[in-house]
């Protein structure tokens, strides 16, 4: 079968596109042949060794697709061959043609589920989490989205609107605010050119958003608590942009009258905690299953053109999700 390894760290010219024997799955596993591999950040930070969580050398890239079970292996109730299921976990090993993975890394999926969009659901799950698990959802009536184009931007953008959450679209172009739009936001912010405290403050009539979902974090972190409302928070799922300038517990501290919070937020926190896991899995699936989620696909790109899609993540071209086809 065809698979995507590295045997090094660093750009997209380490990736190589190589023959390897299909797997036997194992006690406790099943093998999975690929329907649609979902390109992520994390595959990004798997490919050039920043991850926590990656694996030894040389190792297969991507931590998410869907397929159908091939082959069940000894030990396994309740999945059957031909079951569409999503396979998702951190760690790599995805981008192949066929996937032998332990059960804990499996999920059904209904049969009225689209395979492609599915690819999209790891992005759902961490927008899920940060929503109704870290924000406070019965209090959150306006939300700001940096890096509104991307996967789980889009993803946050179309939750929201599910949920009748007012949103505010942040990213770097005029092209990727007007894709945005699709999702019905209250605005947009070119971050680029604009000041997005005061755009926000001026969109919300100068109370603020209730939480800002922000992967980007860096120098200007501090000055957006001035665009949060009382109780407001800024819930960071990423930090790609380093560290604020500024002294964030000073800063919370001169505007405490607010009561404001800034919060990491990493999906491993439900690591040990399955049931959590298995909950928000079923919230976002249902929704993908009667039609209330609609996620936006980029492009699809054959397996042997991996390299050319991390290419487009690293030039941030993309809009919405890429997909690898085997």
């Amino acid at each position: 079968m065809k698979a995507i390894q590295i045997q090094s760290y660093g750009g997209p010219e380490v990736i190589e596109v190589v023959d390897i024997p299909v797997p036997e799955p194992g006690e406790g596993q099943v093998l999975v042949r690929a329907h649609s591999l979902g390109v992520g950040y994390p595959d990004v930070l798997l490919r050039t060794g920043v991850y926590k969580w990656k694996p030894a050398l040389p190792s297969i890239l991507g931590n998410e697709m869907t397929g159908h079970i091939e082959e069940v292996g000894p030990g396994v109730e309740g999945l059957t061959a031909g079951q569409p299921v999503m396979v998702f976990g951190t760690g790599g090993g995805r981008y192949a043609e066929f996937n032998a993975v332990d059960t804990s890394l499996v999920t059904p999926l209904p049969d009225s589920v689209d395979l492609e969009a599915a690819t999209t659901i790891p992005n759902y799950l961490v927008a899920w989490a940060v929503m109704f698990d870290v924000a406070h959802r019965e209090r959150l009536r306006t939300a700001y989205i940096n890096g509104a184009a991307g996967g789980t931007g889009t993803a946050l953008l179309d939750l929201c609107r599910s949920e009748g959450i007012a949103t505010i679209a942040g990213t770097s172009s005029d092209e990727k605010c007007e894709f945005t739009t699709r999702f019905g936001p209250l605005g947009t912010v070119n971050y680029s050119r604009e000041s997005v405290p005061e755009k926000v403050l001026a969109l919300t009539e100068g109370r603020g958003v209730d939480a800002s979902f922000d992967h980007l974090g860096g120098p200007a972190l501090v000055s957006c608590l001035d665009m949060l409302a009382p109780l407001g928070q800024i819930i960071l799922y990423n930090a790609l942009a380093g560290p604020p300038d500024d002294d964030l517990y000073t800063a919370l501290r001169e505007r405490r009258g607010r009561s404001l919070g800034v919060q990491c937020f990493s999906l491993h926190s439900f690591d040990d905690d399955p049931a959590a896991k298995e909950r928000i899995f079923a919230s976002v699936i249902e929704r993908f299953a009667d039609g209330r989620l609609d996620p936006p696909i980029f492009d699809r790109l054959p397996l042997s053109e991996a390299r050319r899609a991390h290419e487009l993540m690293d030039n941030r071209q993309i809009l919405g999700k890429l997909i690898l086809k085997p």
